[in-house]
């Protein structure tokens, strides 16, 4: 059986976006198209289209709508691979059409686990310092595998020591807490509370304590 054809009837630009135009066939609206994409497949009125080219000529849109998507959220902020997957999961693109996009950033390294990763942890140590350990659960989170993640944390954290970092922050807490003439009981309390947020554990919190004098604040 003879695969059915469509006849262009009509490509007209979109009033709304002049970079996408709406492809009637056979007389009656069919679909819109990124005005790349058509140009492309050099598409003109009066072509004649196979239900196959369609097929094919709806795949590349949206693989082209997913990259356009993309690379807004990337122009945004740095992306993992998986937060970028789950971002255009949500926006209702298929594995399908995400797989090739994020190949195609892949290949020209507009995403990068390893980059990521890296920035993220060096803006962490400067507004936001943690553990080794909440580290390593943020990242996951961020889908970054075990391996990158080790080795991200390895040299960012550089020769410090989790009770180096600890300590520091807890001296600035304390200045925090300084003028509220806390008692040193509670002042401890808050300190070593805030340290666990932080994802340190109580063997640091306690070398921590030992090495501070809280009552000198």
């Amino acid at each position: 059986m003879a695969e059915a054809t469509h006849i262009i009837t009509q490509i007209e630009t979109q009033k709304r976006n002049v970079h996408r135009l709406n492809i009637y066939l056979n007389g009656t609206f069919a679909f819109g198209l990124e005005e790349e994409v058509a140009l492309r497949h050099h598409l003109h009125e009066g072509d004649r289209l196979k239900e196959s080219t369609i097929e094919e000529i709806l795949l590349v849109e949206e693989r082209t709508r997913a990259k356009e998507k993309a690379l807004r959220l990337l122009a945004y902020r740095m992306r993992s691979v998986e937060e970028l997957r789950k971002k255009l999961h949500e926006k209702g693109f298929t594995e399908r059409i995400i797989e090739p996009v994020i190949q195609d950033l892949l290949r020209v390294g507009l995403l990068d686990d390893q980059q990521f990763a890296t920035a993220y942890v060096q803006t962490r140590m400067v507004q936001k310092p943690m553990s080794t350990q909440l580290l390593r659960q943020e990242l996951s989170f961020k889908g970054i595998g075990n391996d990158i993640a080790e080795q991200v944390i390895e040299e960012e954290y550089g020769a410090r020591s989790e009770t180096e970092v600890a300590v520091g922050l807890a001296r600035k807490k304390m200045e925090q807490y300084r003028s509220g003439r806390i008692e040193s009981k509670k002042m401890r309390k808050k300190v070593s509370d805030f340290l666990l947020r932080r994802g340190f554990n109580w063997d640091v919190i306690g070398e921590v304590m030992r090495e501070i004098d809280i009552g000198q604040f």
